[in-house]
């Protein structure tokens, strides 16, 4: 009688507490060499965020499973932080308990947008608890730029696709959108050490000299229009940088002969991924390609013993979804 009392109370519990929506947001890579804070691409590697509606609480709880799971705490945290703006741009507050469990795929402070799918995550989520209120191509697409600080990861991974754009003035996010080649796929080596993007930014110089700036305004207008013709050839050159990557090559031991090596391996491009510690390669989608690319860069990393992980993406032209 007593299982049977415990089965009804537990499904009774399960109905309750339902689920209510699913957001997936997906990681990203930014800068893309020579375009630095104003490029980025979307990848097919997810955070879930579920939210559930709990019954047997006022306020919101997180569950938190995956990549961070015994560091990001759950009274603290990116996701209640951003929800918090949304609460109070709307001036309202939830009038009942929710739980949100989040599933992290997207390794912490390896430059792959973790901060920015939290961002974002707070923000889908907290809109959506209070009535979709806010349009997320523009509202929730421009808060998240403003928190985030520079568009070129979170704008990617609400839009999808590889974007290009600049913040004019406080709230104005200008930007194109470059739908992905099926013939382009995107090699990551995540090296088994995290890299701040605090440290990463306190590693570049105040000022720079014209003739770097001039080097990296040619070789972003060429990423641009190559990416957006298919014309995979002129990536190598430019993806070339002077503002960022060589300030940050130290952080990365043996990066410069794991840039020669990938490329002889026949990689279109090798980049840091947004402040590192992740490396970015784009080659062209052939299995042998991508295997002897592969291989090049876990190769040059294990050089100077540092393991690391392989992941082939897709740049998928859709950014969150929504279920």
């Amino acid at each position: 009688m007593n299982k049977v009392q415990n089965n009804k109370k537990n499904k009774t519990s399960i109905i309750k507490n339902k689920k209510l929506i699913t957001f997936k947001i997906p990681a990203t890579s930014a800068n893309i060499g020579s375009c630095f804070d104003s490029v980025g691409l979307a990848l097919d590697l997810y955070n879930e965020i579920h939210i559930y509606s709990n019954e047997n609480s006022k306020k919101i709880e997180f569950e938190i499973i995956g990549e961070g799971e015994n560091e990001i705490s759950k009274d603290d945290n990116m996701i209640l932080d951003a929800m918090k703006l949304v609460y109070k741009k709307l001036k309202s507050k939830p009038d009942k308990g929710y739980t949100i469990k989040c599933i992290n795929r997207i390794p912490l402070s390896r430059g792959l947008g973790s901060s920015s799918a939290a961002i974002i995550g707070g923000l889908l989520s907290a809109n959506y608890i209070l009535g979709n209120k806010l349009s997320i191509d523009y509202d929730i697409l421009n808060m998240s730029v403003q928190l985030e600080g520079h568009p070129d990861n979170v704008s990617p991974a609400i839009l999808g696709g590889i974007i290009s754009g600049v913040v004019i003035k406080d709230e104005d996010f200008k930007y194109v959108k470059i739908n992905p080649s099926k013939n382009l796929k995107a090699i990551v080596a995540i090296p088994n050490f995290h890299l701040s993007t605090e440290v990463a930014r306190n590693a570049l110089p105040k000022e720079i000299n014209f003739k770097d700036a001039i080097f990296n305004i040619s070789r972003a207008a060429l990423l641009t229009s190559a990416l957006s013709s298919n014309r995979f050839d002129l990536l190598e050159v430019a993806t070339d940088d002077k503002l960022h990557q060589d300030y940050r090559a130290k952080f990365i031991h043996g990066l410069k002969d794991l840039f020669k090596q990938t490329k002889n391996a026949g990689a279109y491009s090798v980049t840091i991924s947004g402040a590192g510690s992740s490396i970015l390669s784009l080659v062209k989608n052939d299995e042998e390609i991508i295997k002897k690319v592969s291989n090049a860069m876990k190769e040059s990393l294990a050089k100077k013993k540092i393991n690391t992980e392989i992941m082939v993406l897709n740049i998928p032209s859709k950014g969150i979804i929504i279920k």
